[in-house]
């Protein structure tokens, strides 16, 4: 069996492995964050040093965000430049509580867009 656990799962824990008996133990150190999955609801995909819109996210039947479109090319989330940055700082600048917007400059056949999308609770 295999599988992937993301670095928010492992911020809860120590962790220590037990190499010659092939064991890890767990130790939770802290409470999970209550709106650890909460974000804009995109799916996004690098190109090079950018990101684009991969695809939108459904919840209740309804896209989570409404004003984007896939291939659309994220400049700016909440005036912080998208270019050349990690995915890590790309996923922080769409992480909030439900509700919170952010404002997303996105660049479609050669115009810029601003569109004021909602956190959704995922």
């Amino acid at each position: 069996m295999s599988g992937f656990l993301g670095g928010n799962v492992l911020k809860q824990f120590r962790l220590t492995i037990d190499y010659p008996n092939r064991m890890t133990y767990w130790l939770r150190e802290t409470e999970p964050d209550a709106h650890d999955l909460h974000s804009i609801g995109l799916t996004l995909r690098r190109q090079g040093n950018e990101f684009y819109v991969a695809g939108i996210a459904i919840l209740d039947g309804r896209p989570t965000v409404s004003g984007v479109e896939p291939g659309d090319k994220l400049v700016q989330i909440d005036g912080t430049v998208t270019k050349e940055v990690s995915l890590g700082t790309i996923f922080t600048a769409l992480h909030g509580k439900p509700g919170e917007v952010r404002v997303l400059t996105l660049e479609r056949n050669g115009m810029e867009v601003n569109v004021q999308a909602k956190i959704a609770a995922f």
